[in-house]
């Protein structure tokens, strides 16, 4: 899939043991109920970045509308170091969360104070 920074396609949904045999664009449209849990492309594997399905709440001019999104490793990097990104937690729990979280922080402050004197 593309990614929506680079507009390169670099992010690719992944089955580990090929055990569907989707094709790629059969694994983004994936709507399968499995033990009561909805299966898509958003919990499922992903290589060399993030696909993710986002849900326009009320206010947008896309209210109720989902879109499947990428964003490829290089380009989380890179806009998470100017806080194009913000860093929200691991929802694994790793050591060193809270550090990363408030350095997105300190970032997004920097940015916006930055944009205010401009």
């Amino acid at each position: 899939m593309y990614c929506i920074c680079c507009k390169q396609d670099k992010v690719k949904p992944y089955d580990p043991i090929n055990v569907s045999n989707l094709t790629e664009e059969e694994m983004l449209w994936r709507k399968e109920v499995f033990d009561e849990k909805t299966l898509d492309v958003t919990n499922s594997m992903v290589n060399d970045g993030i696909i993710h399905i986002i849900d326009a709440g009320y206010g947008s001019k896309h209210d109720g509308d989902r879109i499947i999104l990428a964003v490829c490793d290089e380009c989380i990097s890179k806009n998470l170091e100017d806080a194009t990104l913000l860093y929200y937690s691991n929802y694994m729990s790793w050591p060193g969360q809270e550090d990363e979280v408030e350095k997105s922080k300190r970032l997004y402050r920097r940015r916006k104070n930055l944009d205010n004197l401009t």
